[in-house]
């Protein structure tokens, strides 16, 4: 009996101490965590300041007394103050030093219509700083203050970050008492767009927590090198509820060189007006899965027109860079140089093409992609034969053809869709390879007739004189 007992003895010692080891082993991993937070937080905090900026405004002195003037009788009126009074309020954000000789960068949000801009550092020194451009498109500032030997901070590349990294964030959250917080979190998602916050979105998402005054601040990997620039939260309390948003560093790279040579920035443009892929649409298009950029207009004499793009062509590959949605390209030519030539992969009536384009530079009036946001339900519309009447009262010219959308059922897939009363149909048919010209409202239904419940139509719509779009809809039941 002693000789069994003793045969379990090594097993029961094992037993035991299995749990201090991986408690003790737990505890050294967390340990080396730690530490490697306080080391990024102790090397990246020299490179973050708190900036403030000064903004004056003018309102009518007496507006604050009008609704009880009438109160007084006449000679107390001269008591009131009259003209304009000059107030002043402070706005808070951060910013990333990155380079030794005071180039800072911040959001333009922080820096906008400000003056008398002031640095803090943080060993608490202050500094004046000038502006030397911003983009209020990215929402990305450059500013510069007169000193020598700061320490910037090491650049990361947003392009190899991955869903689910570790990240910290620095900044003055709230106050300028509150200088060099630090939180951490993770990446969330990357490649955010359609927030609503600027023209050019490709936002990283992270969980870090993120307040009013740390836009402008870095967002760092565990290499404490810079991914990307604090920028806004979406919470309903106005404070971090784990959803903040960061521009790429790669995309504030090509802003800065432009606004650090040239003071504004010079975006490429390729003339095309895009609009989304969805389910319906893809079917139309005889692609298995929706995705890409569907040209829905290509400008006249633009870039695209050059290179030979054509409507309904789905662009889907820009250099190399996967185009998932019409909200990608933007981005993607943004960050391009006018006079770069470059390949562009596309699907056309089913068949893949790779063409070149040279790209130009953007006018000041032009919208490199305008991104139609559409969503499904029913058909719903009416048509009639346009007159020239009718044409000349929308606007078109004398000879356009197409029928005029006369009615829209507000609840219906073609309203969620942008279709209006007042638009042209000028073709339909179930594909890109079947379109027909549409020319009278007799032809519009019969054609329409043809059709069985389910099945995908697409139509091309003028929005009005200058533009077009396609619109995918399907039969209802």
């Amino acid at each position: 009996m002693k000789r069994h007992i003793l045969r379990f003895i090594p097993l029961l010692i094992i037993i035991l101490l299995i749990p201090a080891q991986i408690q003790a082993s737990d505890i050294s991993v967390a340990k080396a965590v730690s530490n490697a937070f306080a080391d990024i937080a102790e090397r990246v905090s020299p490179s973050v300041v708190t900036i403030t900026s000064e903004h004056v405004f003018k309102h009518p002195a007496a507006e604050q007394f009008r609704s009880f003037q009438d109160m007084f009788p006449d000679q107390f009126r001269q008591f009131f103050p009259e003209g304009q009074r000059e107030l002043r309020s402070t706005s808070l954000g951060s910013g990333i030093i990155i380079s030794q000789d005071g180039y800072i960068i911040t959001n333009n949000h922080v820096i906008e219509k400000g003056e008398n801009i002031k640095v803090q550092f943080s060993d608490n020194t202050e500094m004046d700083a000038e502006i030397i451009g911003s983009d209020p498109k990215t929402d990305v500032a450059l500013i510069k203050v007169d000193a020598k030997d700061l320490k910037p901070i090491k650049m990361g590349d947003s392009e190899k970050i991955r869903v689910g990294e570790w990240v910290l964030a620095v900044g003055s959250p709230f106050s300028g008492s509150l200088s060099q917080t630090v939180t951490q979190g993770i990446i969330s998602a990357i490649g955010r767009s359609a927030v609503g916050l600027v023209d050019y979105e490709d936002f990283i998402q992270t969980d870090a927590a993120i307040n009013p005054g740390n836009s402008g601040g870095p967002l760092v990997n565990l290499d404490g090198k810079l991914i990307g620039m604090n920028s806004a939260i979406a919470s309903r309390s106005g404070g971090s509820q784990g959803i903040g948003f960061a521009i790429p560093i790669n995309l504030i790279n090509r802003i800065i060189e432009d606004l650090r040579e040239n003071g504004r920035v010079t975006r490429a443009w390729l003339g095309v007006w895009v609009q989304e892929v969805d389910g319906t649409m893809a079917k139309t298009l005889g692609m298995k899965n929706a995705r890409g950029a569907l040209v829905g207009q290509v400008v006249e004499d633009s870039p695209a027109d050059k290179a030979g793009l054509h409507e309904l062509d789905v662009i889907l590959e820009f250099d190399g860079h996967e185009v998932e949605n019409n909200r990608r390209l933007p981005i993607i030519v943004s960050t391009q140089r006018p006079g770069d030539k470059k390949k562009i992969k596309i699907l056309r009536e089913g068949k893949f093409k790779t063409l070149t384009v040279k790209l130009g530079e953007m006018p000041e009036e032009a919208i490199a992609a305008g991104p139609y946001e559409f969503d499904d339900s029913d058909i719903g519309i009416t048509v009639e034969t346009a007159s020239a009447e009718r044409l000349k009262y929308y606007g078109y010219s004398r000879g356009t053809k197409g029928v005029l959308v006369t009615s829209v059922d507000n609840n219906s897939e073609a309203y969620k869709k942008n279709i209006r009363v007042g638009q042209l149909i000028q073709k339909m048919g179930p594909n890109v390879r079947n379109l027909d010209k549409v020319v009278s409202r007799q032809g519009f239904e019969a054609a329409l007739s043809d059709y069985s419940a389910d099945d995908p139509i697409l139509l091309l719509i003028r929005r009005d004189a200058n533009s077009t779009f396609f619109v995918a809809l399907t039969i209802p039941e």
